[in-house]
């Protein structure tokens, strides 16, 4: 089996592709004595109390590492080397950052304690900085706010509200590692309600109505008209379409104060700005629920997780980008005041003494 395993990486790298993203990796390897996995406790996550049973035996064995090992050393053979990218289901740190071996397994392992972290500055800073403090140096981290398993964070986080919603994209889009978005997360696209006789997950259809997948499925909204560019019109599709009249990608092309726009405009700067994509990681002291951090020598990124307003003492510069979108280009100086639930990201006029 393993020489067949690598018998397909090296059909699809000979091919170009550039690499792959390893589904259920932590699971590729099971206990090779077949023992029952022990029963989840109270005190166990949320989501492994749903499945009953502790992972121990069918999930993390030490011997998937060999094999991500193995298969590391294919995708390193090609020039360029081909990229590893494990979806790493797992609840602790130390767990995830195992995956990542000394430089020799996954290149990218998705972070699921800040995706599974309630939307708050503690608990977000937390997750981030234990992460970036423990990771090795080779090593590269990924960011993510959901994903084909886990509903959309501009429902599961931002609970609905736009400006949590643009909070959540600044922050992903402005952490030092790598981010991948999920289709539709650009737009701030929301969880569907799919009725009980439309489901099609088969998980979503066992835990019903505690938990399923469908919601976060449902189809892409390309324009607002029927079909939503997805499909032909009155061609019902496998779930029902969200509410595509709100978020839809036509509108929102045409609109600077859009999702969308907000989203690109962070894209781009990330390109722009060497400090975005390679600079370091240093907290910044703010008050109340305020998180801000310097990235490289002079951005400063800073989010009002709070419902209070807030405020960060930085010296001067100017706004690059706002999650209001009113104030990009409004110079500071002194401090940085932001509403409840507002963002920004701020081009200093000159590096500090103390470049990160």
């Amino acid at each position: 089996m393993r020489n067949e395993f690598d018998r397909i990486l090296r059909f699809w790298f000979d091919r170009g592709v550039a690499g792959f993203r390893i589904d259920v990796v932590h699971m590729v390897v099971k206990d090779a004595q077949l023992r029952d996995n022990p029963p989840a406790t109270d005190d166990d996550h949320w989501m492994v109390r749903l499945t009953g049973q502790r992972q121990v035996y069918n999930g993390n064995r030490p011997e998937v590492h060999d094999v991500i090992r193995r298969w590391r050393q294919i995708a390193d053979s090609y020039d360029p080397p081909r990229v590893l990218v494990g979806e790493t289901h797992v609840f602790d740190t130390e767990a995830m950052l195992a995956f990542y071996g000394s430089g020799d397994e996954l290149n990218l392992a998705f972070n699921f304690l800040l995706l599974h972290s309630r939307f708050e500055a503690d608990t977000m800073r937390k997750v981030v900085e234990d992460t970036l403090a423990a990771i090795p140096s080779e090593s590269w981290p990924v960011w993510t706010g959901g994903n084909h398993d886990m509903y959309r964070f501009p429902s599961r986080w931002a609970e609905g509200d736009p400006a949590k919603t643009r909070c959540a994209l600044m922050m992903l889009l402005t952490l030092p590692g790598s981010v991948f978005l999920y289709y539709g997360d650009e737009l701030g696209m929301p969880d569907t309600e799919v009725p009980e006789d439309r489901l099609e997950d088969p998980v979503g259809k066992w835990l019903y109505p505690v938990y399923g997948r469908d919601p976060e499925r449902t189809p892409m909204p390309w324009s607002p008209g029927p079909g939503a560019g997805f499909t032909a019109p009155n061609v019902e599709p496998w779930l029902p379409f969200g509410d595509i009249a709100a978020c839809n990608v036509e509108d929102q092309r045409r609109d600077p104060d859009s999702m969308l726009s907000l989203c690109r405009d962070l894209v781009g700067l990330r390109a722009a700005v060497p400090d975005l994509r390679v600079g370091g990681y240093r907290r910044v002291a703010a008050e109340g629920g305020l998180w801000a951090w310097r990235r490289g020598e002079r951005v400063i990124v800073a989010l009002n997780l709070g419902d209070d307003r807030a405020g960060v003492g930085v010296s001067s510069g100017v706004v690059r980008i706002g999650t209001e979108r009113e104030r990009d280009g409004e110079r500071v100086a002194g401090s940085l005041a932001l509403g409840p639930w507002e963002g920004a990201i701020l081009w200093l006029d000159e590096a500090p003494a103390d470049p990160a």
